[in-house]
């Protein structure tokens, strides 16, 4: 759930990519599969709920983009799906870019509904992710913008290897570091803000 409440500023971070993740055991009665046709309109209901989106038809909308890649789409994008009662509880998309002229990982829309974020789950779709960059683009850089709106999931990426980053880019989202780490001290937790601002490059 993004917290609104504090000041917004953009975030960019990078892995490496240079290690095959572990991916925790699912809690019972859940499991993860891939993206299915249909799939869209949970992905909108779950951005929305999170508020990465003011209204479910703007979040389908955007959704759109990736339909012109569905063989992609459905390698890369990722559901937590309550076994009990069918409901997509999370997800996440290990999309694809062009920095420079080489191929990097772009993550998109690591998002879990607000009544099942206790639980683990942002951080098993986000493991998935990650093997999945580790096995389609080997050797590639992931990267990713986050907002301080996020800072609860900041502690994830770091798990992850993901390094924050001063002053590069890879889209025409700003870097705004110093700002945000302004903003995050006092919010996270000390020592997840430590290790965020010490592995900064």
């Amino acid at each position: 759930m993004l917290d609104k409440s504090v000041e917004f500023h953009s975030i960019i971070m990078k892995s490496r990519n240079d290690r095959k993740p572990v991916i925790p055991v699912l809690p019972e009665g859940f499991a993860i599969r891939n993206y299915k046709r249909g799939d869209e309109h949970a992905w909108a209901e779950i951005q929305t709920a999170v508020g990465e989106f003011d209204t479910y038809y703007e979040a389908l909308s955007c959704f759109t983009h990736y339909l012109e890649y569905e063989n992609e789409l459905m390698q890369r994008q990722f559901y937590v799906i309550d076994e009990k009662n069918g409901k997509h509880a999370a997800t996440a998309t290990a999309w694809f870019f062009e920095l420079a002229g080489k191929p990097i990982g772009v993550v998109h829309a690591l998002s879990c509904l607000p009544e099942y974020q206790s639980l683990g789950l942002g951080r098993i779709i986000a493991a998935t992710m990650m093997d999945c960059f580790y096995r389609m683009m080997p050797g590639c850089e992931v990267w990713l913008d986050t907002q301080t709106w996020s800072y609860k999931a900041i502690g994830i990426y770091l798990d992850l290897g993901f390094i924050p980053q001063k002053s590069a880019q890879y889209n025409d989202t700003p870097n705004e570091y110093g700002a945000a780490v302004q903003v995050l001290k006092g919010k996270m937790r000390v020592d997840v803000y430590r290790r965020f601002t010490e592995n900064a490059e």
